[in-house]
């Protein structure tokens, strides 16, 4: 299952956009938890929030991607 981004709306467009920076942000703050001066507790917590709120945006995106493609057919 491909779906391009040309066929998305704009909303669903932008909310995968978003789901993807909260992806990128939660592992680069946990790749470098060493140069950070938080304690690691916190660190984790943070990190598992955004990859969190990346899996809910990104699935919601891809399903209503899904649902409105097959409105359109």
């Amino acid at each position: 299952m491909c779906i391009r981004s040309r066929h998305l709306d704009p909303k669903t467009r932008r909310s995968m956009v978003l789901g993807n920076l909260c992806l990128v942000i939660g592992l680069l703050l946990w790749d470098f938890h060493a140069s950070i001066p938080i304690q690691r507790t916190w660190l984790d917590a943070v990190c598992g929030l955004l990859l969190g709120i990346s899996i809910g945006v990104n699935l919601s995106a891809v399903r209503c991607a899904r649902r409105c493609r097959e409105k359109q057919i």
